[in-house]
């Protein structure tokens, strides 16, 4: 085993050997499951700590911390996507006053190693797009399409620079899940896979009609409460979907200089680093924040900056934005409300 397993096998292992104090289980039979997972844990069954974990949530699906842990337990198997969902709804949880100090304190840090996680999983996503990159002129297209999708689950920035790619794949999966649509023959992981697509390609109301019928066919508490907090979730603003992304680090100085419309060769390396720490520093700052407004001033400061560098010269827009914005007769701060900012 590396040293990094290693080192992530006794950082679960400690928060496992504590985490009923902190997790609050509601259900005692949730408890035995998570015991069950402990003792696996230990003697490197992964598989079987998996199963357990599932069981305790199956009984306690908002429990954050065992998502936490069983969203770790996946991601030493290597089975980053599924370790990317459920790691995913425990960075977007929001911290309670009504569950004490304790837990938040908790919480954050898990929001924390998550966001450090998550480097591994942008590079598996390259090289997931790299593979498609290769194969593109194959014939077997859905399996493509699927390659495409795992690429842009695991690395949120390769679904910006490649939108175009999004309406192919789109219309591939529709072909292939059509007995689904007439609800002959439901294929509940390939579609809900189309309806990621649907939500990152900005097509809410088919997400959410995908989210909604998945519903009718769950099989326990766990699946309904993921599905459920994939549908609230599309209800959330750009605004607040851009803050999720901010914090749990998935969103990065590429995918700012392309939003800006900055041509990378035109900044330079202080600048570069420069946005590295702004985006380290909101994403510090909206992990310890506990209200809406304390997350609202987070983004209202990282506008504040972005014109104010704007301004002095140090984020050179493009040509072409530049001229949309003025045939448009728009402001920068004008595109940057556009943006969720």
């Amino acid at each position: 085993m590396t040293k990094g397993f290693n080192s992530l096998f006794l950082s679960v292992l400690l928060i496992m050997s504590v985490a009923i104090v902190f997790s609050m289980p509601i259900d005692p039979n949730a408890e035995k499951h998570f015991s069950k997972a402990e003792n696996s844990f230990k003697n490197k069954d992964l598989k079987s700590a998996e199963n357990s974990l599932l069981e305790a949530l199956k009984l306690e699906p908002d429990n954050a911390v065992y998502r936490y842990i069983l969203g770790q337990v996946q991601y030493m198997q290597d089975n980053l996507l599924e370790a990317k969902n459920n790691l995913e709804i425990v960075s977007r949880s929001r911290i309670s006053q009504d569950k004490g100090e304790e837990y938040n304190s908790k919480l954050k840090n898990f929001k924390k190693k998550i966001r450090d996680l998550q480097s591994r999983m942008s590079t598996e996503g390259e090289n997931k797009f790299k593979v498609y990159e290769k194969n593109k002129a194959s014939p077997q297209k859905l399996k493509l399409a699927v390659t495409l999708y795992q690429a842009f689950r695991l690395n949120p920035g390769l679904r910006y620079k490649n939108f175009k790619l999004l309406e192919e794949i789109t219309s591939i999966y529709e072909s292939a899940l059509q007995k689904s649509f007439e609800g002959t023959d439901w294929q509940k992981e390939p579609m809900l896979q189309l309806a990621f697509i649907y939500e990152i390609s900005n097509k809410k109301d088919k997400a959410a009609e995908v989210y909604m019928r998945a519903l009718d066919y769950v099989e326990d508490s766990n699946e309904e409460f993921i599905i459920t907090h994939k549908f609230d979730y599309l209800n959330r603003s750009n605004k607040e979907k851009l803050l999720d992304t901010i914090e749990a680090g998935d969103f990065t100085r590429q995918d700012f200089e392309d939003l800006m419309g900055s041509n990378a060769q035109e900044i330079s390396e202080s600048d570069r680093k420069k946005i590295d720490d702004m985006l380290g520093d909101a994403s510090s700052k909206l992990q310890n924040a506990g209200t809406d407004e304390e997350r609202e001033r987070v983004l209202e400061d990282i506008k504040a900056q972005i014109l104010e560098k704007q301004k002095k010269g140090e984020f050179q827009l493009n040509d072409k934005l530049k001229k949309k914005l003025e045939a448009e007769g728009k402001t920068m701060e004008d595109y940057l409300k556009e943006q969720g900012l």
